[in-house]
């Protein structure tokens, strides 16, 4: 029994003193993060999917080597809407989309760039179109996004829309530009809502500007700087479905209007001079001018381009003299003066 153990044995030593290691596991796979703020809605006949853009994997590292980005999207018939209803549904409905849909966009190169907004993503798809009487289909929308080397996330959470009919697109659409903003109105589409867009210039891209579902048919924007262009278009809004815009509305903008005043003028009386302290306009990189008159005299200018809020006149006349201070943009454009007076010498 002796010799049968250290006959055992000897193998088992000779393989640790060789220092053999045991197999290698198999690398382990970096899956990409799974999508799960999927969101839909609808413009005019598109359905507009927007989502994030997928920057980690699974196990939180950089995704540094995403290749492409898939869209899945299986078309419903009239009446199976609540197939797969509810959380315990979502595999199958996973299943459904995989086994029965189809792969409507493959994002990779230039539509990949194209679809990204910042660190979101926005494709449109088109409505299927639907015959005359008959119901339109539920569309469930998953996207999922693939590495370099073909590994998968899971598919995201699923999308569901049923298309609607397009809203009314408004008319009349009519700007005033003021000191204070652009004014904008156009004419009510009854039972809607509506949203303002605005863009820079023809090569920049529209921005929403306006709360999405404005009640009334006028919006104000008092974002718009003075001295350029501004283009604007309205759409009418109801159920997270928007209509097609209005024209689009070009809208000069020049800086003609004088910017508010300075307020609360003090004049300060001190032994040889006068200093002046007033609160700055409501605008922006203004300046300010200071004149002066003594008793009924022409004003005079002391200061054209004074950048602080205070000035002080190191040479006043003797007697009652008179101040007035005015904002100017830098368009020229003055405000309307506000005034102190004050008694120097004896």
């Amino acid at each position: 029994m002796r010799s049968a153990r250290a006959v055992l044995l000897v193998p088992l030593l000779v393989l640790a003193g060789c220092g053999r290691k045991a197999m290698p596991l198999p690398p382990i796979l970096e899956v990409p993060e799974t999508t799960t703020d999927l969101w839909v809605y609808q413009d005019a006949d598109e359905v507009v999917l927007n989502w994030s853009f997928p920057q980690f994997t699974r196990a939180g590292t950089a995704l540094n080597d995403l290749a492409r980005i898939e869209l899945w999207r299986l078309e419903v018939p009239a009446g199976q809407e609540q197939v797969g209803a509810g959380p315990a549904g979502v595999e199958l409905r996973q299943q459904l989309i995989l086994t029965r849909g189809k792969l409507a966009a493959r994002l990779e190169g230039d539509s990949l760039r194209a679809a990204t907004r910042g660190t979101k993503l926005l494709y449109r798809d088109t409505l299927p179109e639907v015959k005359a009487g008959t119901a339109p289909p539920a569309l469930w929308y998953a996207v999922r996004s693939r590495r370099r080397d073909g590994t998968a996330s899971a598919l995201s959470n699923i999308a569901v829309w049923q298309p609607r009919p397009v809203p009314p697109t408004p008319s009349g659409l009519a700007a005033a530009p003021d000191a204070t903003g652009i004014a904008l109105n156009w004419d009510e589409v009854p039972e809607f809502t509506y949203v303002v867009e605005r863009r820079a210039s023809h090569a920049a891209a529209w921005e929403v500007i306006s709360p999405i579902g404005l009640k009334e048919p006028t919006f104000r924007d008092t974002t718009a700087k003075q001295g350029e262009s501004w283009t604007y278009r309205v759409r009418s809004f109801k159920d997270r479905t928007v209509s097609p815009p209005t024209p689009e509305l070009e809208v000069p903008y020049p800086d003609v209007y004088p910017p508010p005043p300075a307020s609360t003028l003090v004049c300060l009386p001190e032994p040889g001079d006068v200093r002046l302290q007033w609160a700055p306009s409501a605008e922006a990189g203004v300046v300010y001018r200071v004149d002066r008159r003594s008793g009924e005299a022409d004003w005079t200018m002391l200061a054209g381009k004074v950048a602080a809020v205070e000035y002080v006149d190191a040479a006043p006349p003797a007697g009652q003299v008179e101040y007035a201070v005015r904002a100017v943009d830098a368009a020229g454009n003055q405000s309307d003066a506000v005034a102190c007076k004050a008694r120097t010498g004896s």
